[in-house]
C-alpha cells in the first residue's frame, strides 16, 4: 500500500488516503515518486472538476522518480529499472486513472512521455517543473490545432523560414505556461517575442528570449496601443496562455486587420461576441482555437518534444521553472496551495511524496 492525495467529490478538498501500489501495464513505467508539482489545472479539476475522471482521482501530473518496475511489450529499450526519469503523467492507456497522478509514492507513467533526468543535467525538482507547462506551450505552437509552426531541430537555436522577421504575442508571458512560450518562440526564430506580464517579470522574461514586455495591469486599449507599436498591422500569431471570456479580446485586438491572423487559447474560449469597436476590423477574418496540452493526446508531435527536451535543457534553450519544495504528502497544506491558485496568488511549489 501507499500514500496518495485525492480528490473524492469535486468542490471538496483533497484528502490523504492509502491504495494499491499499481503495477505497470504495456508500454508502461512503475515510478517511485521523487518529486512532483501542482499547476493551476489541478486547482480546477478540485474545484470545478476540469478533466475529472472518476474519485479518487490523484492530482499532479508533473512528476519525477525512479523507475521501478517495466510493463511489458515495451515499444523502445531507453528505459531500464533504475533509471530516474520525468513525464507527463495524465491520462496513460490502459491505466487505472488513480495510478497516474504524482501525489502519491508510486505512479504509472508512459514511456513515450518520458526522459531520462540525467541526459538534461537537471535534478529531479527542478525537471518536475517542466512537463504540463511546457508541453501545452509546445502543442500551442506546433500542433495543427494551434499555430502548426515546423518544430526546431538540433541542439542550435533555428531560423525557420515562416518565423524569421515575424512577431509573435505571448498573452501572459510571466506565467509558468508563458515563460515556456517565450523559449519555445525564441527557438523559431521570431523576430519580436512580445510578451505581457507584471513588471517584476520582465527582467526574467527578456533572458528567456522576449524582445519586448509589456505591462500586463496598464489598461487595454493602451497593451493594444503598445503593441501596434512594435508590430504595426503585421501581427498574425497570438498565444493567451492564461485569460477567460472577453479579456481574451486583447489578443484578438492585436492581431492584424489586414492579414489573417490567429489567437490560440490554453482556457476555454470566450462564448461572447468580441466588440467589433475594440478588435478592429479585420477584414480578412482571424481564427481562435483551443489548445489542450496533454502528450498523450497528440503522440506524433508530443513524441518529438520526449525525444528532444533533454538535449534543449543541455543546450540551454529551455529551463526549468523557479519552484519551492514542499516535503511530505500533506493533505492540508496542497489545498492550501491550491487555494492559491485559485485566488491568483500561486507559485510553483515541487513536492516530495
Amino acid at each position: 500500500m501507499q500514500k496518495s492525495i485525492v480528490i473524492q467529490k469535486v468542490s471538496e478538498p483533497v484528502r490523504l488516503v492509502e491504495r494499491p501500489i499499481p503495477d505497470p501495464g504495456d508500454n508502461l513505467l512503475l515510478l517511485q515518486v521523487t518529486a512532483t508539482s501542482l499547476n493551476p489545472v489541478d486547482q480546477k479539476t478540485r474545484d470545478v472538476g476540469l478533466f475529472f475522471k472518476e474519485a479518487p482521482q490523484v492530482l499532479a501530473h508533473d512528476i519525477a522518480g525512479r523507475v521501478i518496475k517495466l510493463g511489458p511489450k515495451q515499444k523502445a529499450s531507453q528505459f531500464n529499472v533504475g533509471d530516474v526519469v520525468f513525464a507527463h503523467a495524465n491520462f496513460v492507456p490502459g491505466a487505472v486513472i488513480d495510478d497516474c497522478g504524482g501525489l502519491q509514492q508510486y505512479a504509472i507513467v508512459d514511456s513515450r512521455y518520458a526522459a531520462k533526468i540525467d541526459e538534461a543535467g537537471l535534478t529531479d525538482t527542478e525537471a518536475a517543473t517542466i512537463p504540463v507547462c511546457a508541453i501545452a506551450a509546445f502543442i500551442a505552437l506546433f500542433h495543427s490545432s494551434g499555430f502548426g509552426l515546423p518544430i526546431p531541430d538540433g541542439t542550435s537555436q533555428s531560423t525557420q523560414g515562416c518565423t524569421r522577421s515575424q512577431a509573435i504575442l505571448i498573452v501572459g508571458g510571466g506565467s509558468n505556461c508563458g515563460r515556456f512560450a517565450v523559449q519555445l518562440a525564441r527557438m523559431c526564430g521570431f523576430d519580436r517575442i512580445i510578451a505581457t506580464a507584471s513588471t517584476e517579470r520582465f527582467a526574467e522574461l527578456q533572458e528567456l528570449g522576449a524582445t519586448h514586455v509589456i505591462d500586463r495591469h496598464a489598461s487595454r486599449d493602451e497593451i493594444v496601443r503598445q503593441i501596434r507599436a512594435i508590430t504595426g498591422d503585421e501581427l498574425v500569431f497570438a498565444l493567451d496562455t492564461m485569460n477567460l471570456g472577453p479579456e481574451q479580446d486583447t489578443g484578438l485586438a492585436a492581431l492584424s486587420n489586414s492579414k489573417r491572423g490567429c489567437l490560440i487559447t490554453l482556457n476555454p474560449v470566450s462564448e461572447s461576441e468580441p466588440e467589433p469597436t475594440f478588435i478592429g476590423e479585420k477584414r480578412a477574418g482571424y481564427d481562435r482555437r483551443l489548445t489542450i496540452g496533454l502528450s498523450a493526446l497528440y503522440p506524433e508531435v508530443s513524441g518529438v518534444f520526449w525525444k528532444r527536451i533533454s538535449a534543449w535543457v543541455q543546450a540551454g534553450q529551455v529551463r526549468p521553472l523557479k519552484f519551492k519544495v514542499m516535503e511530505g504528502l500533506d493533505a492540508a497544506k496542497v489545498n492550501q496551495l491550491l487555494d492559491g491558485y485559485s485566488n491568483g496568488h500561486g507559485q510553483k511549489v515541487v513536492i516530495r511524496p
